[in-house]
């Protein structure tokens, strides 16, 4: 029988699909509650950065169309609904997860798929959005290249990931509880206590600050930066189309 961290290793090197899916699925009952008790709550800032500046952008527009992309149990979808007019749609593989953010969320819409292959038709929304899913994805220039397809011209999509401090000092204070005292404090609380094995390791393995927004010139967007949060553990990307 594999250990926790082995079935960790194991999934990020095949980022397969089914087993993310099984993955969220499995740690959807206690997800909320250990998202926010593992980042001191400040996840919720997170978000709202994000939402705000969609809000700046959107401020001339009627009517905006979010796709909320990962969405999860749908947070960053809400916090994207407050936007004046806007419809947003929230989007993940995980039906368990889902099924969470309908109840949670009842006005806004949620559909299950997979973001290499979004079931949207081009330039069918003005803001894209991803919180904390994006390096899960199987493959992660395509999934870039369809948020580029869906998004209007001018659109932007904004996207949240954990950041590994470049700062050494805070690098290393945030890898001992990043790596040593997050999986047992989940461990606590949740059965899956590989998938906090697993989130550490995806973080290391993400191409972070200039080597994403390298990934998202690529997929096609026109402009793409970065704004790190929080004394860089959490970084916001702002691709524009």
């Amino acid at each position: 029988m594999r250990s926790s961290k082995e079935t960790a290793k194991s999934l990020i090197q095949s980022k397969s699909r089914s087993s993310i899916r099984n993955m969220f699925d499995e740690v959807a009952p206690t997800y909320d509650f250990l998202n926010h008790l593992l980042s001191l709550g400040i996840d919720n800032y997170w978000r709202s950065v994000a939402s705000g500046k969609a809000r700046e952008l959107l401020g001339g527009v009627r009517e905006p169309k979010i796709l909320d992309v990962a969405t999860g149990t749908g947070d960053l979808a809400a916090s994207m609904a407050k936007i004046k007019g806007a419809k947003v749609t929230g989007f993940d593989l995980s039906p368990e997860m889902l099924a969470i953010a309908r109840k949670k969320y009842p006005g806004i819409e949620f559909i299950e798929g997979y973001a290499e292959k979004l079931p949207f038709e081009d330039r069918s929304f003005n803001v894209v959005s991803a919180g904390f899913g994006v390096r899960n994805f199987e493959n992660l220039e395509q999934g870039m290249r369809e948020f580029h397809r869906v998004l209007k011209p001018g659109g932007c999509a904004y996207i949240i990931e954990p950041m590994i401090p470049r700062n050494a000092v805070m690098k290393k204070l945030y890898l001992i509880y990043f790596k040593k005292v997050l999986p047992k404090i989940a461990g606590l609380f949740s059965k899956s206590t590989f998938a906090y094995d697993y989130l550490p390791n995806s973080v290391e393995q993400f191409p972070q600050a200039e080597a994403f927004t390298k990934i998202l010139r690529n997929a096609g967007f026109k402009k793409a930066e970065y704004q790190p949060m929080t004394f860089e553990t959490s970084i916001l990307y702002i691709a524009t189309k």
